[in-house]
């Protein structure tokens, strides 16, 4: 919520934290997306067993969805929250990146792109 270039591809770099919440959320599911609006999602996809028991192969996808005409800043804001990810540690595990999703369904007039990454967690 505070990186200058993600900010400034979804249009919030002089929004206040309200707003910024409220346009970076945490679930893949909302019901107020209107005209001109950006939209950040972060949330966690089924849980992948690994070769132990004990341990779980996480994914947390992230979408953002944009106005069609403004598809570039879709892939623009992916492109950065994977350089502000790629190999991080957050909460002691380290996110990998699994791949681009490329276009994904929104609402009509707007682009979705996503991306996903991955950490092990211990059960």
């Amino acid at each position: 919520m505070n990186d200058a270039d993600l900010l400034k591809a979804l249009g919030l770099e002089s929004a206040t934290p309200i707003q910024r919440a409220e346009k970076i959320i945490k679930r893949s599911q909302w019901d107020n997306l209107v005209t001109a609006e950006r939209r950040l999602c972060l949330y966690f996809r089924p849980s992948r067993t690994a070769r132990n028991r004990i341990v779980t192969n996480e994914l947390l996808e992230v979408t953002c969805h944009v106005p069609a005409k403004q598809d570039y800043l879709a892939y623009r804001a992916i492109a950065r929250v994977e350089k502000l990810l790629y190999n991080q540690e957050v909460n002691n595990r380290i996110y990998e990146f699994e791949g681009q999703l490329g276009e994904l369904p929104t609402m009509t007039g707007f682009c979705c792109v996503g991306a996903r990454f991955s950490f092990y967690a211990v059960k």
